[in-house]
């Protein structure tokens, strides 16, 4: 575990990425203001956040040593659900801790992951509701393929007494930093089924087969479809007027598009971004293992075991991983930004040259409007589940220092509080390994002792801090 001696705020506007907003943001929403067609409030208010972020002139929390009076000045973080990639970061672990100890019993996992046809992550991108509805058919159809098989392999007298259960993280992005909607889904690896007494016993079944995918993949563009057509949706390209984003925004439904088929929206407008292809070839492989379906494919490759904590976290890691990682963006000598795939294409691509507007244009399409929930929850996992409280892990009856535990001491008054999140502070500890609250001088415990939010507060307080630091 790092000690407090090595933490470092964070200097954000040092980055690519902030560097790459703070200049060209302004010029994409001023040529979006120009013609008339201003991007969404919410996407403005991300990227203003985004900028303000982790500095110090814009607000921090004073932290003070209760033993030696050292003070620490910590920046306010901005919380966003779009690309921030240190608060994605921090999101990340602690949905991934949430996972893991409050809501994923210890049963074998297996993943699923749906992907969708360029139409409908288009009408799906904005829409919450029928996203929700989307998701929710796919999940029918899954469970149906579970109850049926509990059934066949079980001996069950009727397939409602196989109570299957899972979760789906929406992911909005795809590997080249585009407008990609998807389902990875965490499904159990089996079914719960009650005895006389009304205990529920986890059963494992048998791994679906290419055959079972193909058919459970026709089932759900069969359903997706279905649901569409009741609700009077259509996936050809209506007009401007008949697309709720276009009459929210006409820019940022040219940018999600232009997004979603990874093409330019400045400069050469509808043109392919320049590549560079100097990875190996791969060849397609020789085995088929994804059930494929009018534009729909379903994947379960990647299985998790009962007890293999560090598996199942790193798996929860990547359903809630931000879409933009640290080192993914580099500047060019000619002002262009090189995005850096994390696994070559198979046509050999491993590198995307964008302008700094296309960067922040691919940006503002991946910010999720408000109230969109990204995570949902079926079956007995379902947050109403009969047998959820019984299925569930127990949470953590004391703080083991590690940001897993929701039971925590205050420092001032010295009592226990028990909340529903980890703070920040328990977060950093987790994912930089650094303690913010251990003081660097005598390694007594810190604690906030004030919000700064003023600004003439905050000009006093950090020309003094300038002052003290400056070397005689």
């Amino acid at each position: 575990m790092a000690s407090s001696h090595d933490y470092q705020p964070r200097c954000p506007n040092r980055s690519i990425t902030y560097a790459c907003v703070q200049r060209h943001w302004p010029e994409v929403r001023d040529a979006c203001e120009a013609t008339g067609r201003p991007l969404p409030h919410f996407v403005c208010h991300e990227f203003e956040r985004y900028l303000r972020c982790g500095l110090l002139e814009f607000g921090f929390a004073r932290v003070r040593c209760l033993e030696c009076g050292h003070d620490r000045l910590v920046a306010f973080s901005c919380k966003g659900r779009g690309f921030c990639p240190s608060c994605g970061g921090r999101r990340m672990e602690q949905g991934a801790a949430w996972l893991c100890e409050r809501v994923l019993p210890p049963v074998p996992l297996r993943q699923w992951v749906l992907s969708l046809p360029r139409a409908l992550r288009y009408l799906l991108a904005y829409d919450g509701k029928l996203l929700r509805a989307v998701s929710s058919a796919a999940m029918r159809e899954v469970f149906r393929f579970l109850r049926l098989r509990a059934r066949k392999v079980l001996g069950l007298l009727s397939t409602r007494h196989a109570l299957p259960g899972a979760l789906i993280a929406v992911q909005r992005f795809g590997s080249s930093l585009n407008l990609n909607i998807h389902f990875h889904s965490l499904v159990l690896d089996g079914v719960y089924a009650r005895d006389a007494f009304g205990t529920p016993t986890f059963f494992e079944l048998p791994p679906p087969t290419l055959e079972d995918l193909n058919r459970v993949v026709a089932r759900v563009a069969k359903a997706v479809l279905a649901l569409l057509h009741r609700r009077g949706v259509w996936l050809e390209d209506a007009p401007d007027e008949e697309d709720p984003v276009a009459q929210r925004s006409g820019s940022l439904a040219e940018m999600a598009r232009a997004s979603l088929t990874g093409t330019l929206v400045f400069g050469r407008a509808g043109a392919k971004p320049v590549r560079l292809q100097d990875a190996p070839v791969r060849a397609p492989a020789l085995v088929e293992r994804v059930g494929r379906a009018l534009g729909f494919t379903l994947d379960t490759a990647v299985r998790v075991s009962a007890h293999n904590r560090l598996h199942r976290e790193r798996l929860c890691r990547y359903l809630l991983r931000p879409p933009l990682a640290k080192g993914r963006l580099h500047e060019t000598v000619d002002g262009r930004y090189a995005f850096e795939l994390k696994a070559p294409w198979s046509d050999g691509t491993r590198v995307l040259f964008f302008s700094g507007q296309e960067v922040v244009a691919r940006l503002a399409a991946l910010v999720p409007p408000p109230r969109m929930h990204l995570v949902h929850y079926y079956g007995v996992l379902a947050p109403h589940a009969k047998i959820r409280s019984r299925i569930v892990p127990e949470p953590p009856d004391e703080d083991r220092g590690c940001g897993h535990s929701v039971v925590y001491q205050e420092t001032r008054t010295g009592k226990t509080i028990r909340r529903r999140w980890v703070p920040w502070a328990e977060l950093l500890l987790k994912v930089f390994q650094v303690d913010v609250f251990d003081c660097p001088e005598c390694h007594g415990r810190m604690a906030r002792i004030a919000w700064i939010t003023e600004a003439k507060t905050i000009k006093a307080i950090l020309a003094c801090v300038e002052r003290k630091e400056r070397p005689p």
